[in-house]
């Protein structure tokens, strides 16, 4: 092969790889731009889905919140009930006797939103979400409100099952209990707020001071007094840890979602 054929064949081999180098630089380029329509794609999705958890997990904080004060509630009427069984009830008004006794038979619990939650997880997303303190919270929810729910079943196993039927099979209840629905601690338990049944006139009431004095007098309702109050406590206890677990997580989803475009 001459000068002249040798020039051409390198020309040409010069110009094929010239065009497999552009194929290359072609297919990087597109796979760049493929990865970052994901990565946006990924992007739009976990903003959608952090603004999301942000209504349930502000949710969840107002109903722990609402439970806690619940109990507060309770404890602070067997506190008075204690004050009635100890200096009697002479100079108090029976209604206000027969409020604080029907306070303690509620039986707040808390249910939690967890629909978002429980949508990324069985539904594979949860890799959109790059916090990794975000994703245990998220992977963890169920375990953490677990402890909660224990604590507060006990107490309304005790309240349910125990208190009120002590009450029931011993006291004369129309002589007893006042109207809870007018308390305002009732009123947190009440998914419709200030809202009264007007089909039915309300129950008359005829209060009796010696049917309260039988009652403060009786030493098994002072137990169980003592054992909602424990209850209580504890259940409490373990709602403000929920509580600061929740904060956290709003803290964390905050942190990641992007400013309002």
């Amino acid at each position: 092969m001459g000068l002249l054929g040798q020039s051409k064949t390198r020309q040409y081999l010069l110009y094929a790889l010239g065009e497999i180098v552009l194929v290359m630089i072609g297919i990087l380029l597109a796979l760049q731009v493929n990865n970052w329509n994901i990565e946006q794609q990924n992007n739009r999705e976990e903003q959608e889905l952090l603004a999301q958890l942000e209504v349930d997990y502000l949710e969840n904080l107002a109903e722990v919140n609402e439970k806690i004060y619940m109990r507060n509630g309770m404890l602070a009427s067997i506190q008075a009930l204690f004050g009635y069984i100890d200096h009697g009830i002479d100079t108090v008004s029976l209604d206000s006797v027969g409020m604080h006794l029907s306070r303690v038979g509620l039986t707040p619990t808390f249910d939690g939103a967890n629909g978002v939650t429980n949508q990324i997880l069985n539904s594979g997303k949860l890799h959109l979400i790059r916090n990794q303190e975000l994703r245990t919270n998220l992977t963890n929810w169920q375990g953490t409100t677990q402890k909660v729910i224990e604590e507060e079943q006990l107490m309304v196993q005790a309240i349910s099952s125990n208190f009120r039927l002590f009450l029931i099979q011993g006291y004369n209840l129309r002589e007893l209990r006042e109207n809870g629905l007018s308390d305002r601690y009732s009123q947190s338990f009440m998914l419709s707020k200030n809202r009264y049944s007007e089909d039915f006139d309300p129950i008359t009431r005829n209060y009796e001071p010696e049917e309260f004095r039988r009652l403060l007098r009786d030493y098994v309702f002072s137990n169980y007094l003592i054992q909602i109050d424990g209850m209580c406590r504890v259940t409490n206890q373990q709602a403000m840890g929920l509580r600061e677990k929740i904060e956290r997580i709003l803290e964390i989803i905050r942190s990641e979602m992007e400013p309002m475009r």
